[in-house]
């Protein structure tokens, strides 16, 4: 899913133009914020306040308060920083994983793990959570496993989806619930062994 899409999931209805020194004081004080709250601890109050705007300024643009967030995140300078230019899929999908592992153990990645929690409770918050955060890292991972399995690198034993499945998994789970395994050892390890499950034989 390319960034376009991504943004236009989030983006408000048609109506006043955005002010952009307005939107980026916003996203400027919900990750000022976030420094020092939760995602559960913030509200859309504080943002306000922090940011020097009205609430319904914001809620003009923003349906909630994870979409703020979300926002927020996807507008940090190095978030859209392309990956190098891989010599194969095998090392696409290496690559795409260790992207995604440095991301969840950055600050960025307890935000991530508070909107999750927070989005199985939302329906229209897990809808944003998944196509701002999890779609675009899932299509990439996807694209590079197919293009894999037809150039004959990865085997056709499980479908796309069931080995995006088992390659990220265990880095959701260890984020979500074994937080002090989620180190530097396994961003080193993990990737490559992981792939190495799914190569053809």
């Amino acid at each position: 899913m390319s960034n376009a899409v991504l943004k236009e999931e989030i983006s408000p209805p048609k109506g006043r133009p955005r002010s952009e020194k307005s939107k980026n004081a916003i996203l400027k004080a919900t990750n000022s914020l976030l420094l020092h709250k939760s995602v559960q601890e913030l509200s859309i109050e504080a943002i306000a306040k922090k940011a020097k705007v009205g609430k319904t300024t914001i809620y003009r643009w923003w349906p909630n308060k994870t979409a703020v967030v979300m926002d927020a995140l996807i507008n940090q300078p190095g978030m859209q920083t392309p990956l190098p230019t891989p010599r194969n899929n095998t090392e696409a999908v290496i690559m795409q994983l260790e992207k995604l592992i440095r991301l969840l153990q950055s600050k960025n990645g307890e935000v991530i793990a508070q909107l999750f929690s927070e989005a199985q409770t939302n329906p229209e918050s897990h809808k944003i959570f998944e196509n701002s955060f999890l779609s675009p890292l899932i299509d990439a991972i996807a694209f590079s496993i197919d293009r894999g399995k037809a150039e004959g690198e990865f085997g056709n034993t499980f479908d796309t989806k069931t080995i995006v499945d088992i390659l990220c998994g265990p880095i959701f789970f260890r984020l979500m619930a074994h937080r002090p395994d989620f180190d530097d050892a396994f961003q080193e390890s993990y990737p490559r062994k992981a792939v190495s499950l799914i190569r053809a034989n």
